[in-house]
């Protein structure tokens, strides 16, 4: 009789695990306040450290924004950053005292009277045809 065994069940996804480097103690980056040491993958891949992504909120799946500037640095802004630095980014070309929903609502108003009187003069001109 055949004895049938049910294989255990593979995950959905392949995780990657970014290997552990061992330095000699002498050799052990001293962490300041503030700084991060983090380990470039084989694939390229930097993994943030988990007090990091805590700190700017970010999750699995998240996307973030990563600039080199000019003297070789690298700059990783989130979503949120972004948006508050854009903020108030046109705010000089506003007129004092006025709001662009006030100037929208003006230009339709202009702009129906002008339709209105349009239709009434082709109303006119038809009415003037017909008789």
């Amino acid at each position: 009789m055949a004895r049938y065994k049910i294989k255990p069940e593979r995950p959905g996804r392949v995780r990657e695990a970014a290997p552990e480097y061992k330095l000699p103690a002498d050799l052990q980056p001293v962490q300041a306040p503030g700084v991060y040491h983090v380990t470039v993958t084989d694939r390229g891949r930097l993994v943030l450290p988990a007090e990091i992504r805590k700190q700017l909120k970010i999750r699995a799946g998240d996307r973030v924004a990563v600039a080199i500037e000019e003297d070789g640095t690298i700059e990783i802004e989130t979503l949120d950053v972004a948006i508050r630095k854009t903020r108030g980014m046109f705010k000089h070309l506003a007129k004092p005292g006025r709001l662009a929903s006030d100037e929208l609502i003006a230009e339709r108003r202009r702009e129906a009277r002008r339709e209105e009187r349009k239709f009434r003069e082709w109303d006119a001109r038809l009415r003037k045809a017909g008789k």
